[in-house]
């Protein structure tokens, strides 16, 4: 054993040092290939001659109005801009593809930025920029992992043309009243949060996904939406309807909250929620329905609010426990204790149901807070920490609403770091190490 592990390191170590060596084989000598720190035009202009450039690109509070990044089309690194009060136009009106991050932010004046052939970056933020009224891809930004839209004054967002990527954000743009995400698949997080007031967020095509928050929309279409691997909430949304009808198993936590204006639910195709059901502080819904074929929760089942009735008719399997808080004096306490606590159908010790109650005094549901609890005997809400409507108002930057989109960002790293993990103990586990 300890042989074939000794092998695999020296096979490990040959990859690398072969990839190594093939870089460096790669990597123009010369400006072109040497990384760049500098304030101003004169920096941009020392590798106008190089189509392909390797290396960084890193300025930090560059004091001009104005910056061009002419002649480059490819760069293998990162294109980092930065922290600029006086800069008012960007350009790059050759550049194709950035083989590493392009993140333009904290530029409070900037009013244009052209990327007129842009079709690539590994991943690409844009934030704190309160003055940029326009985002366009005239070419198709087509593949790109990680995109930050944040803190702008955008309405709209044109050529995004991608199928798939990691992460996507997109947050307190409060002119921004729609958008329409072509996606397929997004392996890490969905985040969108705290844009326009009447924020119409269309993700039809969208199939899977690692996790998504939702807030302060006053409709969200994922009618495409057949798998989720970690958790799903909606929090604090105008919407009056949610219906995720080709849903059919979500790996973590459900959690809808505070959606004054929810009257109906519908989940036609949900069959299994390996973490929690949370459904809480959602005045206007008053029935627990909507979920024909949801036969297991591995989870707890925690939910909260006005209900008169429930139905849960397939419901056979819950590993952890059931708790149900409603202020009508009209729901069945009796008949839910003998369909799923007497006949054994909710296996945890968590058990209660009480109607007729106070609003005030009802504890909160699983993730309501927003705080990233997670508790249920399963799958718990990693979502950001924050306060209530994290919306700006009258297009100024909310300081709030960037931490919130940051917490986020760390949140995807964790669970990264988690995976990594896991993968390391499968390999010790395999090799016996």
């Amino acid at each position: 054993m300890v042989a074939k592990v000794n092998a695999l390191v020296l096979i490990s170590m040959a990859i690398m040092a072969t990839a190594q060596n093939q870089q460096q084989a790669t990597k123009p000598t010369g400006v072109c290939g040497t990384d760049i720190t500098g304030t101003g035009q004169g920096d941009l202009d020392a590798i106008k001659g190089c189509k392909q450039f390797h290396g960084t690109i890193t300025m930090h509070q560059p004091p001009v109005h104005q910056l061009t990044l002419a002649g480059v089309e490819e760069i293998i690194g990162d294109v980092l801009i930065t922290g600029s009060s006086s800069l008012r136009t960007l350009s790059a009106p050759s550049l194709k593809s950035v083989q590493g991050e392009l993140r333009i932010s904290e530029h409070t004046g900037l009013q244009q930025l052209d990327l007129p052939v842009l079709q690539e970056a590994t991943g690409l933020t844009l934030r704190v920029l309160p003055e940029l009224e326009k985002i366009d891809f005239p070419a198709g930004l087509s593949k790109v992992q990680d995109l930050t839209i944040q803190d702008t004054r955008a309405t709209v967002i044109g050529g995004l043309k991608f199928d798939t990527l990691n992460k996507f954000t997109l947050t307190a743009n409060t002119l921004m009243n729609s958008f329409d995400l072509q996606a397929k698949e997004i392996s890490g997080e969905l985040y969108v949060v705290g844009n326009g007031d009447h924020m119409e967020f269309k993700a039809s095509q969208l199939a899977s996904l690692q996790t998504g928050t939702l807030r302060n929309l006053d409709s969200v279409d994922l009618s495409g939406l057949t798998h989720v691997i970690s958790d799903l909430s909606f929090h604090q949304n105008d919407f009056t309807a949610l219906h995720l009808d080709s849903l059919q198993d979500i790996g973590g936590t459900l959690a809808i909250a505070n959606n004054n204006r929810l009257s109906e639910t519908s989940m036609k195709e949900l069959n299994l929620i390996r973490g929690a059901l949370s459904v809480g502080n959602n005045t206007q819904l008053t029935s627990i329905s909507g979920y024909p074929k949801l036969s297991a929760v591995y989870g707890t089942v925690d939910l909260a609010g006005g209900f008169d009735t429930y139905e849960l008719p397939s419901l056979q399997d819950v590993r952890g426990g059931m708790r149900i808080q409603s202020s009508s004096a009209k729901f069945p306490c009796p008949d839910v204790t003998k369909k799923f606590k007497e006949s054994s159908v909710v296996k945890g010790s968590i058990w209660g149901c009480k109607s007729n109650m106070d609003v005030d005094s009802m504890d909160p549901t699983i993730g309501q807070g927003e705080g990233g609890t997670s508790g249920g005997g399963g799958g718990g809400i990693s979502g950001p920490a924050g306060g209530m409507n994290n919306k700006k108002q009258d297009g100024k930057p909310s300081t709030g609403a960037v931490n919130v989109a940051e917490s986020a960002g760390n949140t995807v790293s964790i669970i990264h770091g988690a995976y990594m993990s896991i993968v390391a103990a499968g390999l010790a586990f395999t090799f016996g190490l």
